[in-house]
């Protein structure tokens, strides 16, 4: 009931938010189409459902305190705690909200009495946990002649639960349903995450209002440079030339192989295998889906290890023909990168196969990862402007840059966590835009967690800095490429 009533009242607030914004953007601005303006709306909810996500819910406390007794069939008094969950999600018994009970060979909880000498130091009588206020919470005691009797607090409720079974050395789990949450309760349970994610989305509503105050004059200053130049129709007329481009790239790089597209496929895979035996028992150990961890790391790095390199000669390799003809020297670059995106586009599909395989959750989430794989591609292209305008004059870049990636490929958290280290250890791997990507996938894949509103600014950033830099230099150094080359 709590949830679902969440579930609607969010729903409510974004048809809600969509059918507002869609009419006040469209209507306000005329050079927005409508399609434009529901996007912009959805953009704004993810960045609210993630901001939702962080502001703390109401929570419930369940207490369980060993009572030292038992009745006259038992023969101990210990007490086994199996697991506590929350509307058939489990939680996690070894983090306690307070009190600590000894760890048992299954990682489970257990109370053993003071002269038992499984018993561990530190052991509290009593351990509470913190759990969300659901409409359906259970809790497994394992029972058996040994067991002892257990008092059960949650809310203004508590309840005795002898787990003494006579049922001679045999052992079994029985499940016990705890009292559901009152009305005042249930009641913030449904309206504090409604109010938190209708302010947030309304204020990210806001700001996106201000953003296209503020575009729509940068647009109409450079929309009217663009028709000064009649960009659009050059662009047009060069269509043939960039389709011939992407073709050529495409089967230039299969030419004389047998396998011929599969390597596209192949590579990062053979690549995925290799990482996989060597590092798996350095650093994978410990580390859940180690697979599709793995996997994310190599899928985004492969690509823009390939995208860039590639991109990096785009110039050079096309001199014979923008030295002859007059040709936006920059269809060379995307050729390449439409080429790259292509390839990694097979390579996803088969990471999807392998999330299947490693029993990965796939929720709608997923939906996010276009942000990324959108942010990538964009920084793909800056990176691949700034080092095919370098390689021109310096015929060092290569060289320079493929040490670089491989530091690069170490610094990027591929085949290893950074959960071990410090904290401004970990805050410094957010200056490596690489990993900011791969982080991304990871986050969505296999945590199922949107990151933080300013994690999406910093990728954003990133993006920007970059193709900044890259267009600068094209636009600067355009007619000097006729002479280096």
């Amino acid at each position: 009931m709590i949830k679902t009533l969440t579930i609607i009242i969010e729903l409510l607030i974004l048809a809600l938010a969509f059918w507002l914004g869609g009419r006040l953007w469209w209507h306000r601005y005329s050079g927005i189409k409508k399609g434009v303006a529901l996007v912009l709306v959805g953009c704004a909810a993810l960045i609210a459902i993630s901001i939702g996500m962080a502001v703390p819910k109401p929570t419930r406390i369940v207490t369980f305190t060993a009572l030292n007794e038992k009745n006259e069939g038992a023969a101990e008094t210990t007490i086994y705690l199996e697991r506590l969950q929350v509307d058939g999600e489990d939680i996690d018994l070894q983090c306690p909200a307070d009190g600590q009970w000894t760890e048992r060979d299954n990682k489970k909880p257990g109370w053993f009495a003071p002269d038992d000498e499984r018993r561990t130091e530190g052991q509290t009588d009593s351990i509470s946990y913190q759990i969300a206020v659901a409409d359906k919470t259970e809790l497994t005691f394992w029972e058996n002649r040994w067991k002892g009797k257990v008092l059960v607090q949650i809310d203004n409720t508590q309840e005795v639960i002898d787990t003494c079974w006579d049922g001679g050395d045999k052992s079994r789990s029985t499940t016990i349903a705890l009292s559901r949450p009152g009305m005042a309760m249930t009641a913030q349970a449904v309206a504090i995450p409604g109010l938190c994610y209708a302010l947030s989305l309304a204020a990210m509503c806001f700001v996106l209002t201000l953003l296209l105050e503020l575009g729509s004059k940068v647009w109409a200053k450079l929309y009217g440079a663009l028709l000064q130049y009649n960009l659009f129709h050059k662009l047009a007329g060069y269509q043939f030339l960039f389709e011939e481009l992407v073709k050529r790239d495409f089967k230039k790089k299969y030419k004389r192989t047998v396998l011929g597209m599969a390597w596209s496929v192949l590579s990062p895979l053979l690549n995925l295998l290799v990482m996989r035996l060597v590092f798996t028992q350095f650093f994978g150990r410990n580390t859940a889906h180690y697979t599709t961890y793995l996997f994310c790391g190599n899928l985004v790095f492969s690509y823009f290890n390939e995208s860039t390199s590639q991109g990096m000669t785009s110039l050079v390799g096309n001199a014979g023909i923008f030295t002859k003809v007059n040709v936006p020297k920059y269809l060379f670059l995307f050729s390449k990168n439409v080429q790259t995106l292509i390839n990694f586009g097979l390579t996803l599909s088969v990471f999807f196969v392998f999330c299947v395989l490693d029993n990965i959750t796939f929720t709608w989430k997923l939906v996010c990862l276009l942000y990324p794989i959108l942010c990538l591609v964009l920084f793909n292209i800056g990176v691949g402007l700034i080092l095919s305008a370098m390689f021109v004059f310096f015929r060092d870049v290569q060289y320079l840059w493929s040490v670089f990636t491989m530091l690069l490929m170490y610094m990027s958290a591929i085949f290893y966590t950074i959960d071990g280290y410090e904290p401004m250890v970990r805050n410094l791997f957010l200056v490596n835009p690489v990993y900011l990507f791969i982080r991304y996938f990871r986050k969505i894949v296999i945590e199922a967690t949107i990151p933080t509103v300013w994690f999406h600014l910093l990728m954003l950033a990133d993006v920007v800095v970059v193709l900044a830099i890259g267009c600068w230099m094209y636009k600067k150094y355009n007619t000097k490429f006729l002479y280096y080359v």
